[in-house]
């Protein structure tokens, strides 16, 4: 453990109040297409999701868990000089909905709204972004927010909608009030981008008499080609993990100093990682949650901290492009 003056003072999350369970109608589809079946062999571990309703919104869901991780934190809105993160997916291509959530937490001019677009390691690129901007002295306080209703943009007759949950977390790092939880202790990336474009969100054009029409486009959805569902095992079951391994060797510690935790898109994931960084099970929100995309390593922190009982936390998060991003947090006295 160590001592800082500078690092996470404060957590909190917010799920929607819909569930849906894995016998619930909106899969009855899926389950009929006998074309998805190996797509949807790769998406196990899930019970049960949270899914927003008619009269919630992903910012409003975002406003909440930023409001819960200020209050743990002891600061209020005036405090905050930089909001990061991400809002999966916005309303609009441009800007993002981490100006419409600047608006609802009453946050000071000053404070930019800076929108990280790497689904799905923004929380942890922005946890990065923050430290280095504190320890530079930029700023004072940063707070970081990860929301996701992915829940609206997946296709329904496709293997990965299984997975889909919504939900926000956030985190407020900088100087405290009532004292350091954690500090970001390094970091490491894995870029494969030979596999750009194996899975994307994007719409579709609408065409009228087979003929695509104009700039007209369906609403965007979650796309997994031939190749992403081969880059999903072999760079995220086989790959993604060495960067993991070679933040753990420089820093000499090795699978039993850490709590890993990890993108939830699956079960198969987060065992191929447990098992190859020798770690014990990864500390997940997946059985009741879901796959929250760019929020679950941040609800999972902010909902089970108190079940980290190692004196690190590795979180290791996946990238469209496809990327792997591990940072290593640790536990301050």
């Amino acid at each position: 453990m160590v001592k800082s003056d500078l690092g996470i003072i404060g957590l909190g999350y917010q799920l929607p109040t819909g569930v849906r369970l894995n016998d619930d109608p909106i899969f009855d589809a899926l389950k009929r297409n006998n074309a998805q079946k190996d797509i949807l062999a790769l998406f196990q571990g899930f019970e049960r999701r949270h899914v927003l309703g008619p009269d919630e919104t992903l910012v409003s869901i975002m406003v909440a868990a930023a409001k819960k991780a200020m209050i743990d934190a002891g600061v209020t809105s005036d405090d905050i000089d930089l909001l990061i993160g991400c809002a999966s997916v916005s309303r609009f291509i441009v800007p993002s909905d981490l100006g419409d959530l600047h608006k609802g937490l009453g946050l000071p001019q000053r404070a930019m709204p800076l929108p990280l677009g790497n689904d799905f390691s923004n929380f942890t690129q922005s946890l990065v972004i923050a430290d280095a901007l504190l320890k530079a002295g930029r700023v004072r306080r940063v707070l970081v927010v990860a929301g996701c209703d992915w829940t609206r943009v997946v296709d329904y007759n496709a293997g990965p909608s299984v997975s889909a949950g919504d939900g926000a977390a956030a985190a407020v790092l900088g100087v405290a009030t009532a004292g350091i939880r954690w500090v970001v202790r390094d970091q490491q990336a894995l870029v494969k981008s030979d596999l750009y474009g194996a899975m994307f969100v994007a719409g579709n054009p609408i065409k009228t008499d087979g003929q695509p029409q104009d700039q007209q486009y369906s609403g965007p959805y979650f796309h997994m080609t031939a190749d992403g569902f081969q880059a999903f095992k072999s760079f995220g079951v086989q790959t993604a993990s060495m960067a993991a391994q070679q933040l753990l060797q420089r820093q000499g510690l090795s699978g039993s100093d850490i709590t890993l935790i990890g993108h939830q898109a699956s079960t198969l994931l987060l065992d191929a990682w447990s098992s190859a960084l020798k770690t014990g099970p990864a500390l997940t929100t997946i059985k009741d949650f879901g796959n929250m995309t760019v929020a679950s390593i941040a609800v999972t922190l902010a909902a089970r901290e108190e079940d980290i009982t190692t004196p690190y936390a590795l979180l290791l998060a996946l990238g469209l492009d496809l990327h792997a991003h591990a940072v290593l947090l640790q536990r301050v006295v």
